[in-house]
């Protein structure tokens, strides 16, 4: 299989990373970023570039097509329900979070839903679309990210 359009969301992830790393750095030059968000900013940008190249992996392995989207779908669900759990603990509730960020949080749920329903071995015909729509949805929240990183510094 390949899987040319997981490289390039896993290039433009390795870029949000490191810029994060960057941020990281330049810290105490910079106004103070909030915590949850530069920790949401890196965890997105790294679980993209991982599961952008996992499927490299995962196939080159002797196994079936549907066990490896299977395996995949399994592992990346699980990831992002992490980050989504670890997240949402941090406010409390939806009550304390700007209404941009509930708006993606409960967006998230249908997409961390699918990737878990492809684990357990649901939606086989649509397994690479599933697992691209997870890519997308990812890069696009570390982006997301980026965005209030920016806007954060231009209104200091």
């Amino acid at each position: 299989m390949e899987f040319e359009a997981f490289r390039v969301i896993a290039q433009i992830a390795a870029g949000l990373a490191g810029f994060v790393g960057i941020l990281l750095v330049m810290q105490d030059r910079l106004a103070r970023l909030p915590r949850r968000q530069m920790l949401g900013f890196l965890q997105s940008s790294i679980g993209t570039l991982a599961f952008a190249l996992l499927p490299d992996l995962v196939f080159g392995l002797p196994i079936a097509s549907e066990l490896g989207w299977r395996i995949l779908g399994g592992l990346f669900g699980a990831y992002h329900l992490f980050i989504y759990v670890f997240f949402l603990s941090g406010y409390g509730d939806f009550k304390k979070m700007p209404p941009i960020q509930i708006t993606v949080c409960i967006a998230s749920i249908p997409v961390i839903g699918a990737k878990l329903a492809l684990g357990f071995g649901l939606f086989p015909a649509y397994a690479s679309n599933i697992y691209h729509l997870g890519l997308l949805w990812t890069i696009g929240v570390s982006i997301f990210f980026f965005v209030q990183v920016i806007l954060n510094e231009a209104s200091e």
